[in-house]
This record gives structure tokens, sequence and C-alpha cells, in this order.
């Protein structure tokens, strides 16, 4: 018995001292916490790789987030209140919705006296193009509430300050100050980080506050302020402009690495134009 047993063993065993590596592959090789449905690759290289590569996609800044943005509201006005009330409209709504909603209240005008004396109809249909606008309706008028009995009317510049306003959670906490005050004191974390990082296996976590706690122990301080945005944007471009984030990564330095990622976040290139769909299944068969 032993005998036939070590037969069975030796052509592995042969096979893998040729070819040195993971006797596993496919799909068992992604850990991530939501599985897309479309083939997996194997990832060969670190995360390190990845956030070079996603800066060089990223390096022309044409994503929504670059030019209507929190961060691109607060350059156009720095103020403080403004760039608090974007990161409460955002939340589960487009960066363009939120930008649009922005100008619609500057022009009611957008301070927290002029909010509270705001009818509350009038408030909500403010926010018309904004995802839950009858509770962000209620959460300005709460929060500019709070701003004007307990701050003087001002923002406060403390993370802990911040999280006591209405409808203001640790990832607005941390992109305000971020934005505002230049203060990185953690990773804030949305959905497009948390669903990136776990399907690029940098993390394997099931909510958003344990993605920034593995996060901030595995990249360097340098990257805590930059890497939301970064990612922010790459998962915009996944999401609404295949074709364009497919053609950056057929000319980028590492294209196989490129569509690999493509690939482990879930998008089908089968569904692109056939000459992209025919040249992207070529540089696919070369990686995977």
């Amino acid at each position: 018995m032993r005998m036939r047993t070590a037969l069975r063993v030796l052509p592995l065993m042969a096979l893998y001292a040729l070819n040195p590596g993971p006797l596993i592959q496919g799909p068992m090789c992604f850990r991530g916490f939501a599985r897309p449905r479309t083939p997996r690759c194997t990832l060969p290289l670190g995360m390190e790789e990845h956030i070079e590569l996603i800066k060089e996609l990223r390096k022309d800044r044409s994503a929504p987030v670059d030019s209507m943005g929190v961060r691109a509201i607060h350059n156009t006005s720095k103020d403080s209140y403004e760039t608090l009330v974007a990161l409460i409209l955002s939340t589960r709504t487009k960066d363009s919705a939120t930008y649009e909603t922005i100008q619609v209240l500057r022009h009611h005008g957008l301070t927290p006296l002029n909010i509270l004396k705001t009818p509350a109809l009038t408030l909500t249909s403010l926010l018309a193009k904004v995802n839950h606008r009858n509770r962000k309706a209620s959460y300005l008028r709460e929060m500019s509430e709070m701003l004007m009995n307990n701050f003087g009317g001002r923002v406060p510049d403390q993370e802990w300050q911040l999280r006591k306003l209405k409808g203001v959670g640790e990832k607005s906490a941390l992109l305000y100050l971020q934005t505002v005050t230049g203060k990185v004191t953690g990773i804030a974390v949305d959905a497009h980080l948390h669903s990136i990082a776990n399907w690029l296996s940098w993390v394997e976590t099931k909510r958003p506050h344990q993605t920034r706690k593995k996060l901030e122990q595995r990249l360097p301080r340098t990257l805590w302020g930059p890497i939301n945005p970064l990612v922010v944007g790459f998962g915009q471009e996944l999401a609404r402009e295949k074709q364009k984030i497919l053609h950056k990564c057929l000319r980028s330095s590492n294209p196989s690495l490129a569509l690999q990622m493509l690939c482990a976040c879930g998008m089908d290139v089968r569904k692109q134009k056939p000459s992209l769909h025919n040249l992207a299944q070529t540089r696919l068969a070369e990686a995977c």
C-alpha cells in the first residue's frame, strides 16, 4: 500500500520540481469577500505593484471624483461648512449629483443659519438629485443646529467632535480633516476602496472599519490620504467607463497585470468591443 502511494506522489513531486509554485490554480486563488462571477486570475504580485499600476492608470485624473468630488468642491470655495455638507450628501450618491446639488444650495444660501431657516419641504426639494434626500435634509438641519449651539457656527477640526455631528461617520470625518485641514489621521474607506481592496486580496474583511485597520497596518502613512481618491477613481471607471479603463490597461506599462486586476474586480472583457476583446483576451491568456 505504501509503495502504491509513493508511486502516485512521485510524479506530482517531479512536476512541482520542474515548475515550483502553487499547485492550486484558478478560482481558489482568490479570497475576496464578494467574488465576481467572471473568470478569475492569479495575482502574482503584491499590493505595492497594484497601487503603482493604479497610479499610472489614474495619472490623467479623468474620473468623476477628480472634477466633481468633495476635494473639487472644496477647492472652488475653501468653505469648511460647504465641504461638510458635500460629504454628508455624497453618501450613496454619484459625485455629479452631489456637485450639482451643492451649486443649487450655494445659490439658495449655504450657511448653517440659512439652512435652519429653510422650511423642511423646501430643503428636501433642493436635494432632489441626491439619494435619500429626506433623511439627508434632516441631517443637514440637525447638523447645522449642533454647529450653531455647540461650536459657534464653525465646523470643528477634531475627529471625535466631527463624528458627534448628525450624518457624519468615520469616513466623512477623516475625509473632511484631510481635505480642509490637511490632517491625515487615518484611511477613509468607502465602498469602492473596501470592495477593491478585497477583490485584489490586499485584505480579507467584511466591514469597512476592518478594511481601514488592515490597510493602515500595511500601507505607509504617506499613502493614507491619497489611497482613497486613487482607488475611488479607479472603481468609478471600472463601473461606468469600461472601454476607457480597458484602453488604458492595454496601453499601460504592464498590460498583463492590469488586465488581471480588471479580471479580479469582475470586469468581463468579452462584453467589450470586438477589437478590444480580442487584444485583451490575448493579453489575459499570457497573464493567467
